[in-house]
Parts: structure tokens; sequence; C-alpha cells
């Protein structure tokens, strides 16, 4: 899990530590996590990757991941190339000037390491993972995400948050967009 269930226990103030409560606990933690993840478009966790894309160099190809730290292997039509052959510009692949092969087109086996580590997790992901977890948890006792709004004649309303967009809005810029 990216967050601890002690982090979530000090962001939420719920210290209740049965079996069924850190159980729970865990199962909201996992979900926000899925919730994030599936919003980012990628995996943020510190992890080794093989995907097979098919792809241009001449324009480069987009590796759906952000914090990419090594391209371990590159295949192209089944032949395997030298992984230094290929640089990276963010999260595109492409070739370097020195390659013998600088616009190969077909498809494409990458295998790359890309993530963070907990320890270097940005703080956005962090905090709406916590987000998330901590408005399931307070799901559990009928409050669902709601906001209230106070007006002069002492009359109240209320906005139901059971959508996590208000959430994970922040992390846009981390955000993989898909076409």
């Amino acid at each position: 899990m990216i967050v601890s269930l002690e982090s979530f226990n000090a962001y939420s103030g719920n210290w209740e530590d049965s079996d069924r409560a850190k159980e729970c606990k865990t199962m909201f933690l996992e979900a926000a996590e899925a919730v994030v993840k599936d919003y980012l478009g990628y995996d943020p966790t510190l992890h080794e990757e093989t995907l097979e894309l098919d792809g241009d160099l001449k324009k480069g190809i987009w590796l759906p991941a952000r914090n990419i730290l090594e391209i371990k292997s590159v295949e192209v039509n089944g032949h395997e190339l030298p992984p230094d052959e290929y640089r990276l510009v963010g999260e595109k692949l492409l070739s370097s000037k020195h390659s013998q092969t600088p616009f190969i087109s077909g498809t494409f086996t990458i295998t790359f390491l890309a993530g963070w580590s907990n320890d270097e997790m940005p703080a956005l992901i962090l905090l709406s993972i916590l987000r998330i977890a901590t408005l399931m948890l307070t799901e559990g006792s009928g409050n669902i995400g709601l906001t209230g709004k106070s007006f002069a004649d002492n009359s109240r309303t209320f906005v139901n948050y059971a959508n996590y967009r208000k959430y994970l809005h922040p992390l846009d810029s981390l955000r993989i967009m898909r076409f």
C-alpha cells in the first residue's frame, strides 16, 4: 500500500484498532489507491513494467507512466536492440542521435523502471488517497461526503460529495490523459 494505516489513523483522527477496524481501514486505503491509480492512468509505485506498443520512432513513443527512471530493454518486431540507443524526454521514448536505426516503426516491447518509492511519492498522491479513504470511512456512519452552507435566516442546505472528482482534481498535473 502507498499509505500506511498509521498515516491514515493520524489523518482521519480515527484510532480504532480492533482487527475488524484495521481490516476495513485497509480496504478503504486499497480502494482509494485504486481510484487514484485509475484516475492517474498509471501505477505511481516504483515498479518494472513491460509493454507492447505499436509505434514509430520518428515521432517517438509515449510510455504510459511518470517518473521513468530507466529503459531496461527494447525489442522491435522481435529483435532486441541496445537500450542505450534510446533516450527519454519526459515520458516519450526517442532514438538517440547515434542510433544505427533511428527511424524504426513496428511493434515495440519495452521494459522500463518507473514510479516513486513510498518515501518519494508526491504529496498530492498521498493526500488524495488519504482524502478519499477518509471519505469512505465516514460513509460507514451515514455521512456521505456532505458539506453544508448556512444562511442568514438560520436555514441550511447540504451538498452531497459522493463523487470523488473534488478530491482527484488536484492530481491533474500528474495525470496521463488517454485519447
